[in-house]
C-alpha cells in the first residue's frame, strides 16, 4: 500500500495544493486549501499574515475543501493578505507545506467588498519554512563552539537543550551561567578548568580562537553558555521573514542575519554578510530601545563600509512582544523592515565597488549587487558581550556602568566579576531569543 507520504507527494506533484483567500459576504477572512482529492489529509493549519502580523488557525473539512474562518478579527480598510497551509495526516504528523501561496489586498473602505469574494492567487513561492514544531536538524545546524567571530565575545555556544530547545511551538535560544552546569559548578572551573567540545558536547564545529579547547589557567573560561543556529536552506534574491523576540538583559547581543553559503569572493567582508536584526539587551536607547540593521561589505577587513549601508529604529521597548523581521532583496536592492516599518534601503547605483569608491582591482566584477549576487544562510544567535565596540566604552547605558574595556586583557573576567549586577537583569522569561518562524520566499 502507497504511504500516506508517498500519496501527498504523489498529489501535489499531480496537482499542487493551493490556498485561496477571500472575504465572506459577512466580513470575515475565509481560507481555503485547493486541491483535487485531498479526503485522506488528517489534519490542515492555515498560518496567514495582515499586514505584517502572523496568525495560525485550524482547518475544518468542509464540502468545498479544509477551510478555515476568521471570527472577530478586525482588518484594517487596506489589508494586504497572504496565506499558506500546512498539511498532517492521520498520526498528527506534518507531511507536506503547500508551495503556492493565496493572497489578495482587501479595500474594506469599498462597501461592495462586503459582498463579493475577491480573489487573486500565486503572488511567490515559498522555497522554505520552518515553524519549529520540532527542532529539525535537517534544517537546521547548531554551533558547538568558544570562537565567539572575531569579537572575542564572552560566551560559549552548545547544543545543550538549555541552551537551545523547541517549546509551544518557537525555537528558544538561552543564555545560561556556565557554573549554573553541574559539569562545571566547581568554585574555581573558570579559572582552572578545560573547556574540552569534543568531550564535553560531542562536537566541535569551529577550531578558530581556541573555539575547540581551552584551559582556564590562560585565560577565563567562557562564563556564559548560549545558542547559535545555522539554516541549511539558503536563498539568493527573495524575501526572508523572521517573527521573533528579542531578549532584554545587560550585555546581550542577538541577532538575526545571513552568511554566503560559500565565500565567492573571499574571506570576510569580501564575500559580504546581511545583518537584518541586531541589539542589546541593556534598557535605554543603546539597548533594547533600538534595533538595526547592517551590510558589511569590503576589499579587506580595513576597508569594510559598513558605515554606508545601515539603519535603525528607536521605540521604548523592542524587546517585550514579538516582532516581524524582514528582508526584501532584489538584483537592483536590499531593504529591511521591522511591522513593515523600514529600517535600512541600500541601492548601491552601478555597483557595490563604485558605491563604496574602492581602488584598484575589482574584485566583484561586473554584477552591480555583488557581492550580495550568492546563496546566502540564515543565522539566529544570542552573543554575550565581547571587546570589537559593539558596545562601546564609556558611560552610554543610563545608571548601568560596563563592566570591562574593549582593550582590556582580561574583559571576560572583568564581566564576570560583576555578574551580581547583570545577572539581575537576566530574567528567565526574557533574556533568551524566541523565534516562532523563518520563511524564504522567491520574488
Amino acid at each position: 500500500m502507497m504511504s500516506l507520504l508517498c500519496l501527498l507527494a504523489a498529489m501535489a506533484a499531480a496537482s499542487a495544493f493551493e490556498v485561496q483567500v477571500q472575504l465572506t459576504p459577512l466580513g470575515q477572512l475565509q481560507l481555503t486549501l485547493t486541491q483535487g482529492d485531498n479526503a485522506r489529509i488528517g489534519a490542515v493549519a492555515f498560518i496567514y499574515n495582515i499586514n505584517g502580523r502572523s496568525y495560525k488557525g485550524r482547518g475544518v473539512q468542509t464540502r468545498e475543501g479544509w477551510q478555515f474562518e476568521s471570527q472577530g478579527l478586525v482588518m484594517s480598510v487596506d489589508a494586504k493578505v497572504s496565506a499558506y497551509a500546512q498539511l498532517y495526516d492521520v498520526t498528527g504528523q506534518l507531511r507536506l507545506t503547500t508551495q503556492r501561496f493565496g493572497w489578495a489586498d482587501l479595500n474594506l473602505a469599498d462597501p461592495a467588498a462586503h459582498s463579493r469574494l475577491p480573489a487573486r492567487q500565486i503572488r511567490s513561492t515559498v522555497l522554505f519554512r520552518d515553524d519549529f514544531n520540532s527542532f529539525d536538524k535537517n534544517n537546521w545546524d547548531t554551533e558547538v563552539s568558544m570562537y565567539g567571530g572575531m569579537n572575542w565575545e564572552f560566551q560559549v555556544y552548545t547544543n545543550d537543550n538549555k541552551n537551545v530547545f523547541v517549546k509551544d511551538g518557537k525555537l528558544h535560544l538561552m543564555p545560561t551561567k556556565t557554573v549554573d552546569d553541574s559539569r562545571f559548578s566547581g568554585s574555581n572551573f573558570l579559572k582552572s578548568g578545560t573547556m574540552d567540545m569534543s568531550n564535553l558536547f560531542g562536537s566541535c564545529t569551529q577550531s578558530a580562537n581556541y573555539g575547540c579547547s581551552r584551559e582556564g589557567k590562560y585565560g577565563l573560561l567562557p562564563p556564559v553558555m548560549s545558542g547559535k543556529v545555522k539554516s541549511s536552506a539558503s536563498l539568493k534574491y527573495g524575501t526572508v521573514t523572521v517573527r521573533a523576540r528579542i531578549p532584554s538583559g545587560d550585555w546581550l547581543w542577538p541577532a538575526i542575519w545571513m552568511l554566503p553559503k560559500s565565500d565567492s569572493y573571499g574571506g570576510w567582508p569580501k564575500s559580504g554578510e546581511i545583518d537584518i536584526m541586531e541589539s542589546r539587551g541593556n534598557q535605554g536607547d543603546i539597548g533594547v530601545g533600538s534595533v538595526a540593521s547592517t551590510l558589511h561589505w569590503g576589499p579587506d577587513f580595513n576597508n569594510n563600509r559598513y558605515t554606508m549601508t545601515t539603519g535603525a529604529q528607536k521605540t521604548s521597548d523592542w524587546s517585550s512582544q514579538f516582532h516581524t523581521w524582514k528582508l526584501v532583496w532584489t538584483q537592483d536592492h536590499i531593504i529591511t523592515y521591522v511591522d513593515d516599518v523600514k529600517i535600512m534601503e541600500v541601492n548601491p547605483g552601478s555597483s557595490f565597488w563604485d558605491y563604496g569608491n574602492f581602488n584598484g582591482n575589482n574584485i566583484w566584477g561586473s554584477n552591480k549587487m555583488a557581492p550580495f549576487d550568492q546563496e546566502f544562510y540564515m543565522i539566529f544567535n544570542v552573543a554575550v558581550g565581547g571587546t570589537n565596540g559593539f558596545f562601546p566604552d564609556g558611560n552610554h547605558y543610563g545608571g548601568t556602568t560596563k563592566p570591562w574595556a574593549n582593550t582590556s586583557p582580561q574583559a571576560a573576567e572583568d564581566f564576570w566579576n560583576a555578574r551580581s549586577a547583570w545577572g539581575a537583569t537576566w530574567q528567565d522569561d526574557k533574556v533568551g531569543m524566541i523565534v516562532d518562524y523563518v520563511q524564504f520566499e522567491t520574488l
